[in-house]
């Protein structure tokens, strides 16, 4: 599923974040921060826990996301540190991109047929 969605996926982006989704029958979500710009581990986990930490906080105002797989990518160093309150401010407009996508909104091919 994820080398389908990294081949065939939607592209949204906005700033150091790029959003790649594919209408899915359950909803998934990834998160990818580039080792060339965080060359340390503990760097890029903390990173990955802030991304997580906003997502988890916007999925619970926008549950009418619909059913996909997604991958956030981070990775650009020359923007500020990441927090957690730059984190929701920047994935919020790419989630409502989302949700308000034709692509995401379509059923999955597995899906397509069954009742």
């Amino acid at each position: 599923m994820w080398g389908k969605l990294l081949s065939t996926g939607t592209r949204i982006r906005k700033g150091p974040f790029t959003i790649i989704f594919i209408p899915y029958h359950e909803f998934n979500i990834g998160f990818s921060v580039p080792k060339r710009f965080f060359a340390k581990a503990h760097s890029r986990n903390r990173v990955k826990r802030l991304l997580r930490e906003a997502s988890a906080s916007l999925l619970s105002h926008y549950p009418d996301l619909p059913k996909a797989a997604i991958i956030v990518k981070y990775g650009n160093k020359k923007n500020p540190p990441l927090t957690l309150k730059t984190a929701v401010d920047s994935l919020a407009p790419l989630f409502l991109e989302v949700k308000n996508s034709n692509q995401a909104n379509v059923q999955p091919r597995e899906e397509q047929g069954k009742g």
